[in-house]
């Protein structure tokens, strides 16, 4: 009878301490993550961006972006912005303060993140994707340059391999392609259970869902590349830690055994981490410069800056 009660109360010991060991995991995750810039909104409210807001409903989206347009367009292109997950239009309010450029500026909140919709959507790239098109056809009146960070990258590189004769070039910032690097951690598939995922905030359960799903789309876009006809540029800290610098060499050496190392340009940041458009705005305006020289090449009728 005492072995029985014994091992009863073993047992239930050593599930309290298990979920103990979950709510501490949950909320260390939880204040670690609030603490990240761009992450809620009065990080991503696009009025950070000193620019006009506007709301865009077509093709089953709503869209909110913010648009900051040149006096003089001496460029012919419209850069825009497509922030990470979780984030929202408002990450770069640096970039629409400071670059140094003639071109025109928008920033958008993803579908899924901030005021645009749907809210919880299937976190593919192909729809994120198809959501960026239909912002680029009522919004943009321009060739355009894509600036991707972090998950934004992806879905630039995707949208420039699919869409060409609209986008002439991408920047892709801290971004994730090689799906060989997308390794979740246990806890994320903990709080991707539908049973567990209430619990977490909307931006974040929604980043979660991109992030339990990318390396497949990252498989499928893999087979893709050989479409390539346009510039990249890979602008990474090496210090990365949520993203690894391996990803560029990875596009570099798919690229390179393709025949196209001329449309492939990297810049890496030594003791740089993930956080490169708020935190080294410089460095994006030279890679941005970068990419511009290597667009006029291909267009040399265009100019991208001053």
């Amino acid at each position: 009878m005492k072995t029985n009660y014994h091992t009863r109360f073993t047992v239930n010991l050593g599930w309290k301490k298990l979920l103990v060991v979950i709510a501490i995991v949950f909320f260390s995750t939880l204040t670690v993550l609030r603490a990240f810039p761009g992450l809620f909104a009065k990080f991503d409210d696009p009025a950070l961006l000193g620019a006009t807001v506007q709301i865009l409903t077509s093709n089953g989206f709503t869209l909110r972006w913010a648009e900051k347009m040149a006096v003089t367009n001496q460029t012919g292109f419209d850069l825009v912005f497509v922030h990470g997950s979780p984030g929202g239009a408002g990450v770069w309010a640096t970039q629409f303060r400071t670059l140094a450029t003639n071109a025109n500026l928008f920033a958008y909140d993803r579908p899924g993140f901030g005021k645009s919709r749907p809210v919880l959507t299937q976190p593919h790239l192909q729809m994120q994707v198809d959501g960026l098109m239909t912002l680029l056809a009522s919004a943009t009146t321009n060739k355009v340059l894509l600036v991707g960070h972090s998950y934004g990258s992806p879905i630039a590189l995707l949208a420039a391999l699919e869409h060409p004769e609209k986008i002439r070039g991408a920047l892709l910032i801290g971004g994730d392609v090689d799906p060989a690097q997308e390794k979740p951690f246990w806890v994320q598939y903990f709080f991707g259970w539908r049973i567990t995922s209430w619990m977490v905030p909307r931006a974040l359960r929604q980043c979660n869902r991109e992030m339990l799903t990318v390396r497949a789309d990252l498989v499928a876009m893999q087979k893709q590349l050989s479409q390539l006809s346009v510039p990249v540029v890979m602008l990474h800290g090496d210090r990365d830690p949520l993203v690894p610098v391996e990803n560029v060499a990875w596009l570099e050496n798919q690229l390179d055994a393709m025949g196209k190392t001329n449309l492939f340009a990297k810049i890496i940041l030594p003791g740089v981490n993930h956080f490169i458009p708020w935190e080294h705005p410089i460095e994006v305006e030279h890679a941005l410069r970068q990419l511009g020289q290597m667009t006029r090449a291909q267009m040399p009728t265009n100019s991208l800056t001053r």
